[in-house]
């Protein structure tokens, strides 16, 4: 992904720099972060299924458990988590668009209690637990 100065997030049709959401402090919780660093989209992130078992955690957009089942491919301005059967479960593309680069977070993202807490698509991510912008202090 190609670095750029005006680079954003579309999270809940806001255009912003930095966001967590769900609880990045509980090991056994979901939670997706997300940053720009250095004009570039990096992502974190403990990613759950429906039973709220663990599937993978990234940091800074790469794998950090889950190696065994899961792997990145990384494309230009895209990267995309896939088991190896070839299902899709996280995809993360930047577009050029009249704002900027706008990146983008496509997946469903599911809280320890099997509970859907986010949902991600062409249109942006949606949010059904807690969300925080991060300042641009917070994003480096």
């Amino acid at each position: 992904m190609r670095k750029v100065s005006n680079a954003f997030f579309n999270v809940t049709t806001n255009f912003v720099r930095g966001f967590v959401i769900g609880d990045e402090d509980d090991v056994d919780e979901f939670y997706l972060k997300g940053k720009m660093v250095e004009g570039k989209p990096q992502v974190s992130c403990r990613v759950l299924d429906a039973q709220g078992d663990l599937r993978f955690s990234i940091i800074m957009n790469r794998l950090s458990y889950g190696e065994d089942k899961f792997h990145i491919e990384y494309e230009a301005d895209r990267l995309k988590v896939v088991d190896y059967a070839g299902y899709i479960f996280l995809v993360i593309k930047t577009y050029d668009e009249a704002e900027g680069q706008v990146t983008y977070i496509e997946g469903q993202f599911f809280d320890k209690n099997g509970r859907l807490a986010a949902r991600g698509d062409g249109r942006g991510l949606l949010v059904n637990c807690s969300l925080r912008i991060l300042n641009q202090r917070e994003e480096s």
